[in-house]
């Protein structure tokens, strides 16, 4: 007979399920001509380009339309311009040999499986109490790939697929003290598409004196920009850093971090603008802190990671929904700490880990209201403020994290989930 514990896992998995299956059918339902105008169809325009060998023209809007156009987008909806690094458009470019809304079904499931993986790597390396049923792992899965940033990754067709698997892998990197593979699996696979994520996550790694963990981000980027270089040139290259200079698509008042909430509330001015770097150098001295506090405190570093994780998010200049699937594999291994702190006999959730569970999901209905609102006027964005709890919550766990569990991993050891008894 199932315990309490269990047959909460399993209505939990449950109620995951029916938010999951709910994206995938809204993503069903999209209609052709709407397909053709989601997020990946600037890549889809630049990717097309790259494979004409028209490299130097993969960041020319007149360009992108023609190739948008000719493939059936409709004609009040061509301005998608692509503003990913170059070598995205390469990785992307096997899918120009299908139509463009085959092309975004795939890319768009491509995306969602690899965020899949990323928090299936998360479960199996985060430290569980021994003893831990596996349908408790498997709800708190589910219920990290429920997050609606799942639902917005899949609908929209974005990257960040890519970026939550860089992050479950650097996870593991650090788990093993293999700092130089954590720095590269982050600087990789975010300077593919989302380099602008990574800077929390720098700051993170230079309080914690990682050095390995420094050169291996700078390597991981290095990789990625000779890799857009070789395929696209100069030409290609130089278009790239043009379109960094032009006015975005996403006005700052749209944005769920930092930018966003301070312009939501008070306008655009260069008052504002200096706020909003103030508050980023303070979130990367906030997760610089994490890093430091960590190097020195074994079994840390999940909460301080996870902490460093939101605040990277909140001091990005560019902030969408789709982008907090990077905090799914933190809610796992999280989740695993935080679980495994309360006592092997008490039911689960409770205490922290119903903390979590209710920051993840005020997280989701967050950004569910902040979704199109491009009023400027209180409350504001709300996303950045569940972000600045999620991190205030991480930091509040980390300084508690001085004295180890005895059945819990350190995060020091070479991957051996649990410590001996």
């Amino acid at each position: 007979m199932l315990s309490r514990s269990s047959l909460i896992g399993v209505l939990v998995t449950l109620i995951a399920a029916l938010f999951i299956g709910q994206y995938v059918r809204v993503w069903l339902a999209i209609p052709d001509d709407q397909a053709r105008t989601s997020d990946f169809a600037g890549t889809y325009a630049a990717a097309t380009l790259w494979s004409q060998g028209d490299a130097a023209h993969m960041y020319d809007q007149q360009a992108e339309q023609q190739v948008l156009a000719a493939a059936g987008t409709p004609t009040n909806h061509l301005n998608i311009p692509f503003e990913n690094p170059p070598s995205a458009a390469v990785l992307a470019s096997p899918l120009v040999s299908l139509d463009a809304t085959t092309a975004y079904r795939v890319w768009s499931l491509l995306q969602l499986g690899l965020l899949f993986v990323a928090i299936a790597i998360a479960a199996w390396a985060a430290p569980w109490r021994i003893g831990t049923r596996p349908i408790v792992k498997v709800a708190v899965a589910a219920v990290a790939a429920a997050g609606l940033g799942s639902g917005l990754l899949l609908i929209e067709g974005q990257w960040d697929g890519i970026a939550a698997l860089g992050i479950a892998l650097a996870y593991v990197a650090w788990r093993r003290d293999a700092g130089v593979w954590a720095g590269w699996a982050i600087g990789f696979s975010l300077a593919l598409a989302k380099p602008h994520l990574a800077i929390g996550l720098a700051a993170f790694a230079l309080g914690r004196r990682d050095w390995r963990a420094l050169g291996g981000m700078a390597a991981g980027a290095v990789s990625a920009a000779a890799a857009g270089l070789a395929t696209v040139g100069l030409a290609g290259t130089s278009g790239f850093v043009h379109a960094l200079l032009m006015p975005s698509n996403n006005p700052l008042v749209v944005m769920q971090g930092a930018s966003g909430l301070f312009t939501s509330w008070l306008g655009s001015s260069l008052p504002v603008l200096l706020l909003t770097v103030a508050a980023g150098l303070a979130g990367a001295v906030a997760a610089a802190w994490m890093g430091w506090v960590s190097r020195d405190r074994p079994g840390s570093l999940e909460p301080a990671l996870a902490g460093a994780i939101a605040l990277t998010l909140f001091i990005s200049p560019h902030l969408l929904g789709h982008d907090l699937t990077l905090l799914a594999p933190a809610v796992v291994f999280g989740m695993a700490w935080v679980a495994a702190r309360e006592g092997a006999g008490q039911l689960w959730p409770d205490g922290l880990s119903l903390a979590v569970l209710l920051t993840w999901t005020l997280l989701s209905l967050a950004t569910q209201q902040d979704l199109g609102n491009y009023s400027s006027a209180p409350p504001g964005r709300l996303t950045p403020w569940m972000l600045l709890i999620a991190a205030a919550l991480s930091g509040a766990a980390l300084l508690t994290s001085s004295r180890v569990p005895r059945q819990v991993s350190t995060g020091n050891e070479r991957l051996t989930v649990s410590a001996p008894g």
